[in-house]
Parts: C-alpha cells; structure tokens; sequence
C-alpha cells in the first residue's frame, strides 16, 4: 500500500472520534488485496444494552469489492485492536512510523505489508490466500491463515511454533513467546516463516544467561499446515533453498505417453 493511501487511511481511523454517535455498522478499512477484488473491514455492530450502557461487538470481515453482499467474517476484534471512544465511536491502534529502520525494526522487513500496531496482513500473489497477526491481548500474537475460496479462517499459531516447541520441550529450556515474521512467498502456495526467541536453559531455576533461537518453517497453504521446520543452522538462504528443493520434490513426474504400436501396413518389410 503506498505511503498516500496509508496516511488517508490512518487519517479517516484517527479522525473516528469526530463522527458523532454511532450507529451499527460503522466500518473502516484495513486492507485490500493485491487484485483489488477483496477489502478486509472491521465493522462496530450494536450486542447489547444494560440500562443506559451500549456494548458493541466489532466483526473483522472480507467482503468482495465487485459484489459487497458476498462477504464473511475473518474473526472478532477487541481490544487492544479496538478502541473505544467516549463518543461510542471507535478507532482502530495506529499504525507505526513507515520510516521505521529495517535493520532494527522486524515489522519493517517482513512481509506483513499493512501494518497496524495490532494486525498485520500479508496476501498471496494470486489474492485467494491470506495471513493475518492480530495482537489478541497486550504483547499477545497470533496468526490466522484465511482461505477466501472457502471463506474459513484458522489459527494456526500452534501448528507454526508445533517443531520449536518440541525441541524446547526435550531440551527443558525455558523460552518466551516466539516473535512470527513472514519472510516471503516462495511459492502462490508456499509460506517462508522465521519464529524467532529468547531462552535460558534450565526452567527450574533462573536463567542468567539467555541466547537466541530461531526457526524457519514452511507453511503449505494447499494443505494447510506446516511441511518443514528448519532450526538454528540455516539461514534465510540456505532455507529457501531448502523449501524450493521440498516445492521441486512436490511436482509430479509427467507420465511419458505410450508408443504407439505401427498397424500391419505401417511395419517395415526390409525392401
């Protein structure tokens, strides 16, 4: 999304406080997909009333831009995404800095490419396919992968951090949350991610000490899970050399075509 776009974006969310009361269905726009067909929306929707106390519940949904009654819902938001007014208006987290240093800043250099400080969205090449990180409490990720052919949505935290946490689990290291980057699409199916941690190596004592640790893993949309996990001993490189060999080995070997036996009078006499 170009920088333009964005600050007209970011200036419709910090300007929802001015809109007066709101009504149901209040939207604002998130993200578009690199087609143009698809808008993802988080939209304020009217739950309930206790005595003179509105709750509202706010619905991240996908809708078809060539045809807006065809639409579904990503998931719920809530805080610390959403933030209420006083006004009964909402305002979405900002989004950070664009200029923020990409050698300091993971956010800036991954592929998560509409960036707001509590979601993040990265879509396939061919627009069907769709990552999202949402900030679920404070400090808090997850990620959803969401299939637009079948409009089904599914965290697939666990299945991302599945191979590192075993390894911790044998080791009986002791590590925090892993910080999830999508490095790039290797192919429209095929999702590169890095998890990166921090860990001591004893859980029944405190650790002075603490070490990076890092996995790249690749997440096969077609299936919808992860294929391979890769640890600390490869880097960006050498893993998406590794993932293209696992994408070559996944191509099925074209079966050569039968020779075709010659009739009676195509066989040669040797005259």
């Amino acid at each position: 999304m170009n920088k333009t776009l964005k600050g007209f974006l970011f200036f419709l969310v910090t300007c929802a406080g001015l809109w007066g009361q709101a009504d149901a269905g209040q939207q604002l726009y998130l993200s578009e997909s690199p087609n143009g067909r698809y808008r993802v929306i988080i939209e304020q929707n009217l739950d309930r009333r206790v005595a003179d106390k509105v709750f509202f519940r706010y619905s991240v949904d996908l809708v078809n831009t060539h045809n807006p009654s065809h639409h579904f819902e990503i998931l719920q938001g809530g805080s610390p995404l959403v933030q209420e007014t006083d006004k009964g208006t909402f305002q979405v987290k900002g989004e950070p800095d664009s200029d923020l240093n990409p050698e300091t800043t993971p956010v800036a250099k991954d592929m998560f490419d509409d960036h707001w400080a509590s979601i993040r969205f990265s879509w396939s090449a061919d627009s069907l396919k769709l990552f999202i990180r949402l900030e679920t409490i404070e400090g808090t990720w997850k990620t959803y992968f969401v299939d637009i052919n079948s409009g089904k949505t599914r965290d697939i935290t666990a299945d991302l951090e599945q191979a590192m946490v075993a390894k911790f689990d044998a080791r009986n290291w002791d590590c925090q949350e892993p910080e999830v980057r999508l490095i790039k699409w290797i192919e429209p199916h095929l999702a590169f991610f890095k998890l990166t941690t921090a860990c001591g190596k004893s859980r029944e004592k405190e650790n002075d000490k603490l070490f990076r640790w890092k996995e790249s893993v690749l997440f096969d949309t077609n299936k919808g899970r992860s294929v391979l996990g890769l640890d600390n001993s490869y880097d960006e490189k050498a893993a998406t050399a590794k993932f293209q060999k696992y994408y070559q080995g996944t191509i099925p070997t074209p079966t050569p075509l039968p020779t075709p036996t010659p009739t009676p009078e195509e066989t040669p006499t040797g005259q």
